[in-house]
């Protein structure tokens, strides 16, 4: 490792409102799951399959354009599942966004309508459907919307290109470390 690219040590831990990551969780073969939508649209973006995972395709000198792989679209929502209970990043294919979007009385108000997704097919990246239904929530209290820019690149490990401004050089090995990076933080790295 370079010697000059050190992490920023701290002696305390974080405040309570620093954000608390969401782990994100991909539907596997003949699974499904039913959840209230936490967030209030799908947030989209372009991905490249790489290094056994999938990652963002960005902007500049993406490590996956310039490996000519080729890109595709995932959405993302925030849920909070009942079984267990638990608020966790959905990953959706472009046809589950569509199936949601059919369904959704408002496309662009998903917050609180129940969610179910399913992969009926015995393979991982067989078809994934979606619908969503108005239902009364009762008693549950909805978590905070999240902030799922801000979680999707701590999971794809670009949240700490700021550091850039500090060690002009850290910016590099990010990029450098995001092209060769392995190890997989999905919850369910199914794809």
């Amino acid at each position: 490792m370079n010697e000059q690219i050190q992490p920023r040590w701290e002696v305390s831990p974080p405040d309570r409102d620093r954000l608390q990551h969401l782990p994100l969780r991909r539907i596997g073969a003949q699974t499904s799951l039913k959840a209230a939508i936490t967030s209030p649209a799908i947030l989209g973006v372009l991905t490249h399959f790489m290094g056994g995972r999938t990652l963002a395709c960005i902007q500049g000198d993406c490590p996956g354009c310039t490996a000519k792989l080729p890109q595709r679209w995932e959405g993302y929502l925030g849920v909070w599942t009942t079984k267990p209970c638990k608020h966790i990043i959905l990953a959706v294919t472009p046809g589950a966004a569509l199936g949601i979007g059919d369904t959704a009385p408002d496309p662009v108000n998903l917050r609180g309508l129940y969610l179910t997704v399913e992969r009926l097919g015995r393979r991982a990246n067989s078809r994934l459907q979606a619908r969503v239904e108005e239902v009364e929530l009762g008693q549950i209290k909805l978590p905070e919307i999240p902030d799922l820019k801000a979680h999707l690149l701590h999971i794809w490990g670009l949240d700490q290109a700021h550091l850039g401004t500090d060690n002009p050089d850290y910016a590099a090995e990010v990029l450098r470390t995001y092209g060769r990076h392995t190890k997989s933080t999905d919850e369910d790295s199914t794809q």
